[in-house]
């Protein structure tokens, strides 16, 4: 090969290589939740929904994770006064600080979507009521997937997810 070609090739690999390590330093890297950031979506739900059927029975509700998650919700609450069912979601926080929830369905059976969000550090969530997410949401996960939608937020709109704030945000509800 041309020694000239080579020296210009090997110049332009450096500066290449030189983005690539930049963009491989995200705010995840080194983060408490960084290996969740990698992890499949079928593990991130199964972590969401055993971490929030958990919270509920710290709250001393009976709370079970359905049918292994699959099916048209997720956890069944029970209280002493009403019996609940969540769709749980999770969503891993994205560069501009918000989160997408995919593969919400409006008309299945269900009381309430559980939206958890993670971020490097911390984690959040939202519940929203079957008849708001009817209401509210608009956007299709794809053209392809008929009543399937996504559930877009901002981490400055969601709740950050400690006991206290779990707690009061679920008795709200049951």
């Amino acid at each position: 090969m041309c020694t000239v070609t080579q020296k210009v090739f090997d110049n332009n690999k450096d500066i290449i290589r030189t983005r690539r390590e930049k963009s491989s330093r995200s705010k995840w890297t080194g983060s408490i939740n960084e290996e969740v950031k990698g992890w499949d979506n079928t593990d991130k739900g199964d972590l969401g929904e055993l971490t929030t059927r958990d919270m509920l029975k710290t709250l001393d509700y009976k709370s079970e994770i359905v049918n292994g998650g699959i099916g048209e919700f997720d956890i069944l609450l029970e209280t002493p006064n009403t019996t609940l069912r969540l769709e749980h979601k999770l969503a891993t926080e994205d560069t501009k600080g918000g989160f997408q929830f995919n593969g919400i369905k409006k008309d299945v059976n269900y009381d309430y979507v559980f939206a958890m969000g993670v971020s490097p550090d911390e984690l959040c969530f939202t519940i929203l009521s079957r008849e708001e997410a009817r209401r509210t949401l608009t956007t299709m996960m794809s053209k392809d997937v008929e009543g399937s939608y996504k559930y877009s937020v901002t981490k400055s709109k969601m709740i950050e997810y400690t006991q206290e704030n779990f707690k009061r945000e679920i008795e709200k509800i049951v």
